[in-house]
């Protein structure tokens, strides 16, 4: 166990790829089928789960560390914004138009790199920032 980690949100990765956007029509429509294919691509979750873990120290940091955090569902929605700028609202919906099969194997991968993740997090003492 870790003590929670806070950083400021300009240090975090998932807000450059679209995390918290809002989108709506045509946009929010092929967003959503590039999610659902990309969930429906087990090589492609395993791919961008594990950019996630490698790639986005600071929101990993922030949002891993944190005890009420649901990290599974942070990592699939953060592998799809890396993956097409997907917004984690466009993926909470596309979710629960998948397959039990496919939200299972995206769930199992998930906890896989979450625990990848715990098991190689090196704290950086010289990472604390005074903003």
């Amino acid at each position: 166990m870790i003590n929670q980690i806070y950083h400021n949100y300009s240090y975090w990765e998932d807000w450059r790829f679209g995390f918290y956007d809002q989108i709506s029509g045509q946009k929010r429509d092929e967003k959503l089928n590039s999610c659902i294919n990309f969930f429906n691509d087990i090589n492609l979750v395993k791919e961008f789960m594990h950019r996630i873990v490698v790639e986005w120290k600071y929101s990993c940091e922030v949002n891993f560390s944190n005890p009420s955090m649901n990290k599974i569902a942070y990592l699939g929605q953060a592998s799809c914004a890396l993956y097409d700028e997907i917004p984690c609202l466009v993926t909470m919906e596309a979710w629960n138009l998948l397959a039990k099969e496919v939200q299972d194997y995206s769930n199992e991968i998930a906890q896989t790199q979450i625990n990848y993740w715990f098991l190689n997090y090196k704290p950086n003492q010289l990472c604390i920032e005074f903003i």
